[in-house]
This record gives structure tokens, C-alpha cells and sequence, in this order.
């Protein structure tokens, strides 16, 4: 095969590279979220056992930092630098098409904005280091001893398999947010109902309260005072807890947007809540892999439906689990109505 000027490889090299290094990075994925969580978790974003960013970055580090290679420090601060610039953009990248947050390092320090650290930045150093020092001279020459035919094979398939498996991860993806967007309007719908209906109840216990406090205030004069003392900060109390608590300007436009729907004849919050329910029960394996594999997982534009989905399927997967181990005690049921 040809190599290619500069690059000193030919594509077919680098495909298998490429192929080699998102299998150990998803190795090196689902041993990290093993400890953990305890648990094995299939990561990445493909269903395949790979990462690509592991692979396009390996041959990244290995191309342009050839000529430093004999180094450490220069290597180390180079590939550091390369890396976590990588892993920003592939995460805004990945935000700004699925409009969501595939890892956050917030819980970390010095991160920014949840995309890099400093702490996995040292870490992307030192194993690129490892790799392009120790490991990926025996990768070339593993891939130099595959034959020729069995090698385009086999990059035939991966090709199929990756394509196919892209498509099917983006569908995921997409039904992912359609779940999301569904839950985030229902849930405003039933928000709605429950301020109208509490806004009322609320009036018509404050509109009692002052017939009666009229004919108190009739029969002792201290009623006026008990009332200034009393009842106005009690109603402005039960206003905050509709308005300000809520977040009024929240609730204005939400009543712009679905006010309609709740003042509808045919409405009826019980089947808004049969269709909420139908929602978080979580049937779809695709969807269920993404939040296993990425339980940090964030929505940028449906945060609350997200954080919902995620409870929701935390109590299916506990229920599960006591289910399998012959039944949960009467004390976890309770705790998981």
C-alpha cells in the first residue's frame, strides 16, 4: 500500500490503527466506569465496542508529533495540549448536534465549563506518551503482518458495521430528544393545570376568609387588627407560592404556549398524565444504552425532562434488580412506590 506524503502511512494502515485504538479506548471506558459504578456499562457513543475519539486521536498524537517523539517533556506537553483541545471541540461539537452534554468534569477543579480538566488533561499526556514511546511501534508491526486481502476484508466489514451502527446511534439520539421534548410539554401542561387549579382554590379560600373575617370584624373591632396582622402576610405568602416560587415569568409563558390546552373543553390532566407515564417507562434498548453508558448525561434544552427520565428509569432498574434477586423487602417497595 501507499503511504501518503507526510502522514507516512497509507490509509489502509491507518484504518486498522484506527480500528485498534477505539477498541482500547473502549476498553479502557467500560474498566474506568466498572469502578465506579460496580457495574459493567457498554460506553460509547456507537453500540460497537469502540470510541472513535480514541482512535482519531492516537493517530492525531502519532502523525504530527512524529519528530518529537524521543522526547518527554516537549512530547508530554505537546500531546496534552492537542488532546484536551480535541476533547473541547468534540464536545461542543457533539452538544451543538445533539443538544446534549456527553460528559461533564464539573465536579471537578479547575474544569471549564464541564468539557476539560486538568486532571484528565495529565492523564491524556502521560498515556499518549506511553503510546507513542512503547505501544504503537508493535501496533505498526502488527498490522504490517496482516495479509493484504484478509486486511480489506476486514475493512469492508468494519466500514459496513460502522455505518450501519452510526445511523442506528443517531436514531437513538433522536428518539432520545423526541422522548425529552414530549415529556418537557406534558409536564408543563400538568404545571399549568396544577397553578390554575391551585390559584383558584386559593382565591376562593381567601374570598371565604374575608366574608368571614367581615363578619367577625363586625362583632369585635380587634378582627381588623388580627387581619392586618395576619391575613395579608398569610396571602402574600400563598401569592409566593404560586407566582414567585414557580417562577412567574416561567409560568406566563408556559400559559402563552399551552394555555389553550387547559382551557379546553375535552381537557383532561388524567390522560396527560396516562401519556407522561408512558413516556418515562423506558422500553427502548437504544435509549436505555445512552444513559447507561453516559450517566452524566445532560440535555441542554430539556434538563428537567432529562433529570425525570433519569429517576424514573433509576427505580425501574432498582425494581429489576430486586425482582431478579428474588423479590425486593417490603421496606425498598415502599422506598419505591
Amino acid at each position: 500500500m501507499e503511504t501518503i506524503p507526510f502522514l507516512e502511512y497509507s490509509l489502509y494502515q491507518m484504518f486498522h490503527m484506527f480500528i485498534f485504538w477505539s477498541f482500547i479506548g473502549w476498553c479502557i471506558e467500560v474498566c474506568d466506569m466498572t469502578l465506579e459504578t460496580g457495574e459493567y456499562q457498554n460506553r460509547g457513543f456507537l453500540n460497537m465496542p469502540i470510541c472513535p475519539i480514541y482512535g482519531f486521536g492516537v493517530l492525531m498524537v502519532v502523525i504530527f508529533f512524529r519528530p518529537i517523539s524521543h522526547t518527554f517533556l516537549p512530547l508530554f506537553l505537546s500531546t496534552m495540549i492537542l488532546c484536551t483541545t480535541f476533547e473541547l471541540l468534540v464536545g461542543l461539537g457533539m452538544e451543538k448536534m445533539f443538544g446534549a452534554r456527553w460528559w461533564d468534569y464539573s465536579n471537578k477543579k479547575f474544569n471549564y465549563k464541564g468539557y476539560i480538566c486538568p486532571e484528565i488533561s495529565i492523564l491524556w499526556g502521560l498515556g499518549c506518551v506511553i503510546v507513542v514511546r512503547i505501544v504503537h511501534p508493535m501496533v505498526e508491526r502488527v498490522v504490517d503482518l496482516i495479509p493484504i486481502k484478509m486486511g480489506l476484508g476486514l475493512i469492508c466489514l468494519w466500514s459496513v458495521l460502522i455505518v450501519i451502527d452510526l445511523i442506528s446511534s443517531i436514531c437513538a439520539v433522536n428518539e432520545l430528544n423526541n422522548r425529552l421534548k414530549q415529556i418537557d410539554e406534558i409536564s408543563k401542561v400538568m404545571l399549568l393545570s396544577a397553578v390554575k387549579i391551585g390559584g383558584n382554590l386559593a382565591e376562593k379560600t381567601l374570598e371565604t376568609k374575608e366574608r368571614y373575617d367581615k363578619i367577625v370584624e363586625s362583632a369585635d373591632a380587634k378582627t381588623q387588627e388580627w387581619k392586618e396582622k395576619y391575613y395579608y402576610e398569610w396571602k402574600e405568602k400563598y401569592y409566593k407560592y404560586f407566582t414567585h416560587r414557580r417562577d412567574k415569568q416561567k409560568i406566563d409563558e408556559i400559559e402563552r404556549e399551552y394555555g389553550k390546552i387547559v382551557e379546553a373543553e375535552d381537557f383532561k390532566i388524567s390522560d396527560w398524565r396516562e401519556r407522561f407515564e408512558k413516556l418515562v417507562e423506558i422500553k427502548d434498548s437504544s435509549v436505555e444504552r445512552l444513559l447507561k453508558a453516559f450517566p452524566q448525561l445532560r440535555s441542554v434544552s430539556y434538563s428537567e425532562a432529562m433529570d425525570t427520565l433519569k429517576i424514573r428509569w433509576a427505580e425501574m432498574r432498582h425494581k429489576n434488580k430486586g425482582s431478579d434477586s428474588g423479590g425486593a423487602s417490603e421496606e425498598e417497595e415502599e422506598d419505591f412506590p
